[in-house]
């Protein structure tokens, strides 16, 4: 009865192994898939991020200003127009 005992228990600790292992690989290959598509995202997020940096610095660019001001009818201040507040 004893060893009867024995080889169903020492069976089922080895069905339980294999379920823990085969757990664990579908485990592994769920957490690869998702950082797989975080690096996509990290991808795309760093490109547009560069993309913008090249805008805001379009943007501050003076001849850029100058031109976007003049197109909307903006004229210089001379030095004569500029008023001191006290």
């Amino acid at each position: 009865m004893k060893k009867r005992n024995f080889v169903l228990l020492f069976i089922f600790v080895h069905i339980l192994f294999i379920a823990f292992q085969i757990n664990k690989q579908g485990q592994l290959v769920k957490l690869s898939y998702e950082k797989q598509c975080l690096e996509a995202r990290k991808k795309k997020l760093l490109t547009e991020k560069q993309e913008l940096t090249n805008q805001i610095y379009a943007l501050q660019n003076h001849t850029e200003v100058k031109k976007y001001a003049l197109q909307k009818g903006m004229r210089p201040v001379k030095l004569s127009q500029i008023k001191r507040l006290k």
